[in-house]
């Protein structure tokens, strides 16, 4: 058998290939275009699609072949509609292809400013969302705003969260609403978690104590039902 040539199926075939495709929402661009990079790092062209080489400087030919290497792999990734944005004005062009895609979901152009502004300021945590999962969704919006060229302060995003938090964040909202604490975005979002995480303590502990209840009462014995495993026990 002779040396292996690099051809041939892809390993990646399966999950891990499905988690590099691109499904065409601008909300996933961001994520998509980070795991895509990676990929490209793994293959030796991140460098490639990133950079326009100097008029001539040395390699110009490998610059071009793994150009359209680059451009190869970027569209086996794509959905249709981000295929046909590319596959005309940049055919065999992978630098210019990922900045249609660039330009086309993650653009600076003011109507999708003024959108990302809507969505941002419009957050509402879910009841069964995890501070982590509605922290994710303000910072992808956060994210798209700024490399707009938007300016946040931190302060601006600590109160746009803080708003869209339900009654059980109250406590939470008017402490670090009327601290003097000058908190980075960064700590705030770590004194957010903590605070998630012992609330959740604390309910799981009222429900326990709520589990054993006083059923009746016998020659001075205490009888309890635990209502988890149907269990009575006597406490003396």
């Amino acid at each position: 058998m002779g040396a292996p040539t690099g051809y041939g199926p892809r390993k990646e075939i399966g999950s891990r290939w499905n988690r590099l495709c691109f499904n065409g929402d601008e909300k996933n661009y961001e994520l998509w275009e980070t795991k895509f990079l990676g990929q490209l790092r793994l293959l030796g062209l991140k460098k490639t699609i990133l950079h326009e080489p100097d008029e001539g400087e040395d390699g110009a030919e490998e610059d071009a072949e793994k150009n359209e290497e680059a451009y190869a792999e970027l569209i086996q990734l794509l959905d249709d509609k981000s295929l046909s944005l590319v596959m005309r004005d940049a055919a065999d062009d992978g630098r210019r292809a990922l900045q249609i895609l660039r330009d086309h979901y993650a653009g600076k152009g003011k109507p999708r400013v003024i959108n990302l502004y809507a969505e941002l300021t419009s957050l509402q945590k879910a009841v069964n969302e995890s501070v982590t999962d509605y922290i994710i969704r303000a910072e992808t919006a956060i994210t798209a705003l700024r490399n707009a060229g938007e300016t946040l302060s931190d302060d601006l995003l600590i109160a746009m969260i803080l708003k869209g938090l339900p009654d059980v964040f109250k406590p939470f909202t008017i402490h670090v609403a009327q601290s003097d604490e000058k908190l980075t975005f960064a700590e705030f979002k770590t004194k957010l978690q903590s605070y998630e995480s012992t609330e959740k303590f604390r309910t799981a502990s009222t429900d326990e104590d709520s589990v054993m209840r006083v059923r009746g009462r016998s020659g001075g014995d205490v009888r309890l039902t635990c209502y988890s495993c149907g269990q009575r026990a006597i406490k003396q």
